[in-house]
């Protein structure tokens, strides 16, 4: 059972870290710094959960680190891929702010 909510929490945490990401991008002239600061914080996140947390939880059970953690490929995944979510959504959020004000052209 605490597997299960601890992978429940790293998924909110992902999400949590996306709707940061959204409301930072909200800022003027911050979508492109969103994107950025998303990515270390994508990867920062990655290795907090990778490396940092089943540190914390090795001494109570031997099994409960490998059923819950993900290994190190997800913090290489994100310090090469981290990008990708939060640039989708600083683009969709952008998009959505151009079509309500009706400016069509990229600043």
């Amino acid at each position: 059972m605490l597997s299960i909510a601890l992978q429940i929490v790293e998924f909110v945490s992902f999400i949590a870290l996306l709707v940061l990401v959204w409301r930072v991008s909200k800022r003027p002239r911050w979508r492109i710094r969103a994107v950025v600061y998303g990515w270390a914080a994508s990867f920062l996140l990655s290795v907090f959960w990778c490396f940092l947390m089943p540190a914390f939880f090795r001494s109570m059970d031997v099994h409960l680190p490998v059923e819950t953690f993900p290994d190190g490929t997800i913090a290489m995944a994100a310090l090469v891929g981290g990008w990708f979510w939060p640039l989708i959504v600083v683009a969709i959020s952008g998009y959505r702010d151009r079509k309500k004000t009706g400016v069509d052209h990229v600043a």
